[in-house]
């Protein structure tokens, strides 16, 4: 083998830095009462408890080597337990990097590779530097056909760019700022120790005594201002988080890029989407927006904080639907598709659910409100009746060329696409009460199958309409050849 075609690596020194950082977050309460004691006690030998993650660092950065060959990757990590991975380039299927303001200074980028092998990914570089990021990128994507390569080298315009006001919108929708007073209560939780029982006790004091000096209407304008400080924390993190938000096409991959302060990008190939969902919440509908997540057979080893690939689409108007789908995915067209439902006995299965949900909610309320919480029963009734006819409404599948489509949900509506190349296996499975009313529920598995809900199940579905559709998901699925890309 020649020397070009055999090159080992060793990470960024910056490595050093970034990793005991991770590390000291990760234990931010062990450092925190390390330094306390060490601080209070005025003993120094306390900080010695730090030394762990520091020795840590400097081994993985130590031993951490890759090698980049013709073909394929080879990662070599660890001292007394050695490991090797070789992870051929055309097996990789996501790339993703993640790249902060003390990143961009040293001009260093975390990578994660990751293949069909699960929710881990097969290698973490952190970090490299962005020569490094670069090679790595042309090894992978120059190990493909020389058609590919070519295309590679033109990159198209990004065609979907997110509007400011529907990051504005998507921060509303997630209310983040909720997660974050939870996040501050548990903190507080967490340090009220060092707080002193006395002070505490005098500031509740004063708190009680103020609260009867203060108007009701105070209080409603304090929980008002709260609630948009939450509001706007929300949006400032979707704002930092999508600001910039692009997905362009280059080659036959779909590079997402955001970020305002911390720049993530991450490139997916589009012949490796196993499974596509439109998801559209009630207050998304409101606006008429919509969403767009995709399953690969990658592993999914992103933060919540890493939306980048989380959501192929955060948000984006449903006008712009149709087009942005026919660059992702062109055998998602819905607006053609024939929609079939469920027999009118599945509206009877899904009524027994609905009641056995309200029902005893219901015997509750009226058991502790008696006798004015027996109006509650006839409430839970009418909503149960309610639920079962529009879930049974939109519950529906259809089959189309190269594809087959599921629908459901009342408040939340969502539309599952499933490539029929991808089809791995198909499952018939039958309850005993299945048995008994002649109704079946089919499940598809495709490649790196996960439990985040991007997966065709369909119950209730009639015993003859279910043994049609899988005969006929089985046929295309066998004449449609299995690809990779």
């Amino acid at each position: 083998m020649t020397e070009p075609e055999v090159r080992t690596r060793r990470l960024h020194p910056a490595t050093l830095l970034f990793d005991v950082g991770r590390r000291m977050l990760s234990l931010a309460f062990y450092a925190v009462a390390v330094l306390w004691f060490a601080s209070r006690r005025q003993e120094g030998w306390y900080l010695l408890f730090l030394v762990p993650p520091l020795v840590n660092a400097l081994v993985r950065y130590v031993s951490f080597r890759y090698t980049m060959t013709a073909d394929h990757l080879v990662v070599r990590e660890g001292v007394l337990v050695k490991s090797v991975r070789h992870v051929p380039y055309a097996r990789v299927q996501n790339l993703d990097t993640l790249q902060g303001p003390l990143h961009r200074l040293l001009g260093v980028v975390e990578v994660r590779l990751e293949t069909a092998a699960g929710k881990e990914p097969e290698a973490v570089f952190q970090v490299i530097s962005s020569a490094q990021l670069e090679e790595l990128r042309e090894r992978i994507f120059g190990a493909r056909p020389q058609a590919d390569v070519a295309a590679e080298r033109a990159p198209e315009a990004a065609f979907f760019r997110m509007r400011t006001g529907d990051v504005l919108l998507f921060g509303l929708l997630s209310q983040r700022g909720l997660v974050y007073l939870g996040g501050a209560l548990v903190v507080l939780r967490e340090f009220s120790d060092l707080f002193a029982e006395e002070r505490l006790r005098t500031g509740l004091e004063t708190l009680e005594r103020s609260s009867s000096t203060v108007s009701p209407l105070a209080w409603v304008v304090l929980a008002a201002a709260l609630l948009v400080l939450l509001q706007l924390a929300t949006m400032s993190w979707a704002w930092l988080t999508l600001h910039g938000f692009r997905i362009e096409r280059v080659g036959e991959d779909l590079r997402t890029t955001c970020g305002l302060l911390t720049r993530q990008s991450a490139s997916l190939p589009r012949g490796r989407i196993q499974v596509l969902e439109v998801r559209a919440g009630w207050l998304a509908r409101l606006f008429g927006r919509a969403q767009v997540r995709v399953a690969t057979a990658g592993g999914d080893s992103t933060g919540s904080g890493q939306v980048a690939r989380k959501w192929l689409v955060p948000l984006c108007p449903r006008a712009e639907l149709e087009r942005l789908l026919g660059e992702v995915q062109p055998e998602a067209r819905f607006a053609d598709l024939t929609w079939r439902p469920l027999p009118v006995r599945a509206r009877r299965r899904l009524l027994v659910r609905e009641l056995l949900k309200w029902l005893p909610l219901a015997a509750l309320v009226a058991w502790r409100f008696w006798p004015l919480g027996l109006v509650a029963v006839p409430l839970a009734l009418a909503l149960a009746v309610l639920l079962a006819r529009l879930r049974h409404a939109r519950l529906g599948f259809a089959l189309a060329p190269g594809a087959v489509f599921l629908r459901e949900g009342v408040l939340t509506r969502r539309v599952l696409c499933v490539r029929l190349e991808k089809v791995q296996a198909i499952e018939l499975a039958r309850s005993p009460l299945d048995r008994r009313a002649r109704m079946a529920r089919l499940r598809l598995d495709t490649a790196g199958a996960t439990g985040d809900g991007l997966r065709f199940d369909l119950a209730l579905l009639d015993l003859g309409e279910a043994l049609r559709l899988m005969r006929a998901i089985r046929s295309d699925a066998a004449r449609a050849e299995f690809r990779w890309n």
